[in-house]
């Protein structure tokens, strides 16, 4: 009992003996969490570069096995998943844009038969005359590289009081500008899919022509033709021409039965709607 009253009077040494103690303590909970740190760090990059090397194995092996088959990455999985957005529509070119400008009415072409005048589709009765009491207008139109430089034309076909076989306006792009150019029914009939067509200036002079643009004008090639005049006697005679060389009337007229045989070019209604379905 002596001694247990001794040890409650006596505060230091207790406390000197609970400071202790818990020194012991911070000191075993410190070692054991940087024991636990060092663990995690030393497991870490390990495990951090068995993954890097696996995603660049499998990398490397899609990437070899693509090359070995020759094609591209396929990526048609993925924007049906939606993880790839769709590639956006392209952009119609200068001409597409502006020959649907024209043919909607928002914006003139130059009427190289008028002086270079500015004529929006609407006035396009003028290009053969300013005669009120005479309708014309353009009722059909179609989409051709007439002259085979790999850019399309637009070609009106024009419609005079109800009759349809007046003639033509053929709109070419040149140097950001539309030039149009009249051409009567006759110098350019049934055109086909590939530029040519059949123009006749009497009885006995037709062949097959082709366009050619230069910048502000055009011309038509005629290799295959017929040619008459009147000799001293006043007789007609006809000449035949197949390639620029003379040739028998029968094998005129064999080459002019192959160009009908050709495809036609197509024709659409001149309407907003197949304007924005054909140039869209």
């Amino acid at each position: 009992m002596k001694k247990r009253l001794k040890n409650i009077l006596t505060k230091s040494s207790k406390k000197n003996g609970l400071l202790l103690f818990r020194c012991v303590i911070c000191c075993t909970l410190l070692s054991g969490m940087l024991i636990g740190c060092s663990a995690i760090k030393n497991d870490s990059p390990e495990e951090s570069v068995q993954i890097d090397l696996d995603t660049i194995s499998q990398s490397s092996e899609d990437s070899n096995n693509s090359q070995t088959d020759g094609s591209s990455t396929d990526i048609s999985s993925d924007t049906q998943n939606g993880t790839i957005e769709n590639p956006p529509e392209q952009p119609l070119g200068l001409e597409e844009n502006s020959y649907k400008s024209i043919l909607l009415g928002k914006s003139n072409f130059i009427c190289t038969d008028l002086a270079n005048k500015s004529l929006n589709i609407s006035e396009i009765g003028l290009v053969a005359t300013d005669d009120d009491s005479v309708t014309i207008s353009a009722t059909k139109f179609a989409v051709i590289d007439i002259d085979g430089d790999g850019k399309d034309e637009i070609v009106l076909w024009l419609q005079i009081n109800g009759i349809s076989d007046y003639g033509f306006e053929i709109l070419h792009y040149q140097n950001g500008e539309i030039y149009g150019y009249t051409l009567p029914y006759r110098e350019f009939m049934n055109l086909k899919t590939d530029g040519t067509f059949l123009f006749s200036s009497g009885a006995a002079d037709s062949g097959i022509g082709k366009m050619i643009f230069s910048e502000t004008e055009y011309s038509v090639s005629t290799q295959t033709y017929s040619q008459s005049r009147y000799d001293s006697n006043n007789e007609l005679m006809v000449q035949f021409f197949v390639n620029e060389e003379s040739c028998s009337e029968d094998v005129f007229n064999d080459v002019i039965n192959d160009q009908e045989q050709k495809a036609d070019v197509e024709w659409y209604d001149l309407s907003e709607t197949n304007v924005n379905t054909i140039l869209h």
